[in-house]
């Protein structure tokens, strides 16, 4: 077989990978969409895209295109920064901020991020306790 074909179709058997997980992101994106205080649903990759999920139907930014990919370039860099202390104390399970008009919850997938934005009032504990069971077990 010619290894120009070989290669193609390893790299397309790469790409339906790909499609295929961040389809499965996309549909438990939804999934925690559905939850009355969440907001916000994405995955990030590595270079502060949004490669799946987004905001709640309905529910408009608060900042432009250029500064929600600020937040996310920030947020997988603070996750990146966490990693330095996993040989001492575990590794990170989820990291949270309670801003005065919302919260932000982040969990390191591999390379990825899932970032989480609910209303300010939320238990973060128990929302992120909700986040994990939904995202480990749905699909």
């Amino acid at each position: 077989m010619d290894s120009r074909f070989m290669n193609a179709n390893a790299i397309y058997e790469s790409v339906m990978e790909r499609n295929q997980e961040l389809f499965l992101y996309d549909l438990k994106c939804v999934r925690l969409l559905r939850e009355s205080d969440i907001t916000f649903a994405g995955l990030i990759d590595q270079m502060g895209n949004l490669v799946a999920g987004g905001f709640k139907h309905g529910i408009l930014p608060r900042e432009d295109e250029a500064e929600r990919r600020k937040m996310y370039s920030d947020v997988v860099l603070r996750v990146s920064l966490r990693k330095d202390f996993d040989y001492s104390m575990g590794p990170v399970m989820y990291s949270a901020s309670r801003r005065e008009e919302a919260v932000m919850i982040s969990f390191p997938l591999g390379r990825r991020v899932l970032l989480v934005i609910a209303e300010p009032g939320i238990d973060i504990d128990k929302t992120a306790q909700k986040i994990i069971k939904i995202t480990h077990t749905y699909c």
